[in-house]
């Protein structure tokens, strides 16, 4: 505690000053029920929101999202740290430094393995100082859908059938990279998180290293009980076993895919799910579908292959707790089953 604020975890109610606060940092409204959905304070085991306190008010928020996560042999928790927002007037108070340094003390003695984020350029050298560490980057990759209408928006032109023409030309193209001639696979929209992909975990798992667990209580959660998000999943099956799955939601006229997830070596599985997917977003006008991915990995050249063009990255960076993890295998992204939806950004 200084004269001036004290840190302290969140205590229920805060929430109600902590989504003003988000709306003066960010800029965008958040509401008290959105942010007990993303955080949950309520059911991690490990005070996961902390925050510095000025007369009653929070002034700071450091928050993790609490999640289990595949490491080596074992399943941990990893906290995804997110929305870490200071009020205006109290910003370059050191309160970045203080609150973090409380945080980890706490997570580490409560024994999260270690802390997953992307910080970015505003973090400076505290995200250093903190004890942040580079791991490798995760690249935006789009595919256009629609490239005449896009093309028109940008000249500012009105659409006409040449342009549909165009859109249907270059659709015609890019997939031909989607189609595999393997063993029959079905895809199907899921209404809800099925037990199915609790097997499908079962025979993923050992592909990684490091992975959230990517059960069936972690897809109900992340993408059938957001309050404000509405996501389609898709899974993949052959021969009435699940093969893969896709999570994907429309937004501003685009398609956001959060996380396509097969077997490494299941061509057939990955291209059926993105080609349904795609056609999906197709069929709502979306203009373009972007994705998270990788470089290097299997995912990343498929969807290259599939016609998307990379963009920007993200560095994805961690906060070891626990000694005894292997740095070194945890910056080899071959090592990782990681996607954009493991983070917020999606």
């Amino acid at each position: 505690m200084t004269g001036e604020w004290c840190v302290r975890p969140y205590r229920a109610g805060d929430e109600r000053e902590l989504v003003g606060l988000f709306e003066r940092v960010f800029g965008r409204a958040l509401t008290p029920e959105q942010w007990r959905w993303k955080l949950q304070p309520d059911q991690s085991a490990v005070d996961n929101v902390w925050l510095a306190v000025h007369d009653e008010k929070p002034i700071f928020q450091y928050a993790g999202i609490a999640t289990r996560f595949q490491v080596g042999d074992e399943e941990r928790t990893v906290m995804v740290s997110v929305d870490t927002m200071t009020a205006p007037e109290f910003q370059r108070r050191g309160l970045l430094s203080e609150v973090g340094r409380t945080t980890y003390a706490h997570w580490r003695d409560g024994g999260v393995a270690f802390v997953l984020g992307l910080p970015n350029e505003r973090w400076g050298s505290r995200a250093h100082a903190l004890g942040w560490v580079e791991l490798f980057p995760l690249q935006w990759l789009t595919r256009a859908l629609r490239p005449g209408r896009l093309l028109a928006r940008r000249l500012h032109l009105p659409t006409v059938a040449g342009f549909d023409a165009l859109d249907g030309l270059w659709n015609g193209l890019a997939d031909r990279a989607l189609a595999v001639n393997a063993q029959p696979v079905c895809v199907r929209v899921l209404r809800q998180a099925e037990v199915a992909l609790d097997r499908l975990w079962a025979t993923c798992r050992d592909e990684y290293r490091f992975s959230v667990v990517r059960d069936r209580a972690w897809l109900h959660w992340r993408y059938f009980t957001p309050p404000s998000l509405r996501y389609t999943v898709l899974l993949a099956e052959r021969a009435g076993e699940p093969a893969g799955y896709l999570a994907y939601r429309l937004a501003n006229g685009a398609g956001l895919i959060a996380e396509l997830f097969t077997r490494r070596d299941d061509t057939a599985a990955r291209s059926a799910l993105l080609g349904q997917a795609l056609a999906a977003l197709r069929e709502a006008s979306a203009l373009s579908a972007s994705i998270l991915a990788v470089p290097s990995t299997c995912l990343h050249q498929a969807v290259r292959r599939a016609g998307f063009l990379p963009r920007d990255a993200f560095t994805v960076q961690m906060v070891p707790l626990d000694s005894r993890l292997p740095l070194d295998q945890l910056r080899d992204p071959r090592q990782w089953g990681i996607a954009g939806g493991d983070f917020d950004v999606v």
